[in-house]
């Protein structure tokens, strides 16, 4: 059966895309890795102090490139996808060979321009489709268990170096986002089983119907010239979502900001207490985000990262706004089971939340 992506059509874009650093093999690396074998273990003792999420086994972690960054999450998109391979497996199989290889190739480029682009601007990334994989069986695993925690080196080096930051503590800032990643989604039993059924209910209706795509972009366009859509709505995937697919989005994009509000938020509370520096790291991530040129701010749009972006401010809003309120242990109930996670509605009024799930 024909496939949609060619991860090998889209590794090659996405690394042309990434490019090169200058930093290659030299000694800052080296040195970010001395930094990381300190910052990933203390991250976990300090995480586990302070989210109160139970603590897996130490991770295991490593340090790659951009283009390694982009082929492991080309592996991981392709294995999301599997819901919708078939249905679109056997529209391609009723399509010419030439059809079928032009189809093939430009899904697989464009998906290596994007992750080309996103390569550039990750720092780090904690797989939980690499873990869920290492929490399988040995008979089911095709390879040893990979790292499920990564750090982009260059990305790293050159931002440090290009903002001053203090080596050791930059290092220490970025794993204790990563490491709260891992603690939700490996401390938290249900949370990756909730995530994954979500998104493959949501590719499992997905409508590959042209008439009914055609519908949705005439809608999508109606909706963007009234100027009523919300700004965490504005991207491709919600524009030409049908209602029903809408709900599950919602859900998803409820548990995402959850996850990586909640993320910001130990990582913020800790660094404040921790880390020297935290306060000058903050503020330049601050600014960068609101120097965005209009061509970033459009491409951002267009590919999802400002739907992410949203994620991270609408969730951290919630933490703060339930710590306010209730104290930081309050935040303790998002771990409880499903029906304590909050819905996009609740994420905007933490008194609301907080009143059903501590009654």
């Amino acid at each position: 059966m024909a496939r949609l992506i060619e991860p090998r059509i889209a590794a090659a874009v996405a690394r042309k895309v990434a490019g090169s650093s200058d930093i290659g093999d030299s000694y800052l690396l080296e040195r970010l890795k001395r930094d990381l074998t300190e910052a990933v273990p203390r991250s976990e003792q300090l995480v586990a102090e302070f989210s109160g999420i139970p603590a897996p086994a130490p991770v295991e972690w490593g340090i790659i490139d951009r283009p390694t960054w982009a082929e492991v999450n080309i592996r991981g998109m392709t294995a999301l996808l599997g819901p919708i391979h078939d249905k679109i497996g056997r529209r391609l199989d009723q399509l010419p060979l030439p059809a079928r290889l032009v189809q093939t190739a430009a899904v697989s480029a464009e998906i290596g321009l994007l992750l080309g682009y996103i390569s550039k601007r990750v720092l780090g990334q904690y797989d939980l489709l690499v873990s869920e994989e290492a929490a399988a069986p040995p008979t089911r695993r095709t390879s040893a268990p990979e790292p499920a925690l990564y750090f982009v080196g260059p990305n790293m080096v050159e931002t440090e170096r290009r903002f001053g930051f203090v080596p050791e503590e930059f290092a220490l800032w970025v794993a204790l986002h990563e490491v709260t990643h891992r603690f939700q989604f490996e401390g938290v039993p249900w949370l990756r089983p909730r995530f994954l059924s979500l998104v493959h209910d949501y590719l499992g209706m997905v409508d590959l119907d042209a008439k009914g795509l055609a519908q949705r972009l005439a809608g999508a366009g109606r909706k963007l010239i009234s100027r009523t859509v919300p700004a965490e709505e504005k991207s491709p995937m919600y524009l030409l979502a049908s209602d029903e697919q809408k709900k599950v989005l919602n859900e998803i994009q409820a548990l995402m900001a959850v996850v990586e509000g909640h993320g910001n938020f130990v990582m913020d509370t800790i660094g404040e207490k921790v880390i020297p520096s935290f306060r000058q790291m903050r503020h330049v991530f601050q600014r960068r985000r609101q120097q965005q040129s209009v061509a970033q701010r459009v491409v951002a749009q267009a590919i999802g990262l400002e739907m992410k972006l949203r994620q991270y401010e609408l969730g951290q809003a919630f933490c703060d706004g339930v710590a306010a309120r209730g104290g930081v242990d309050a935040l303790r109930y998002l771990w409880v089971d499903p029906s304590h996670f909050p819905s996009l509605d609740e994420l905007r009024q933490p008194d609301s939340w907080l009143t059903r799930v501590a009654a």
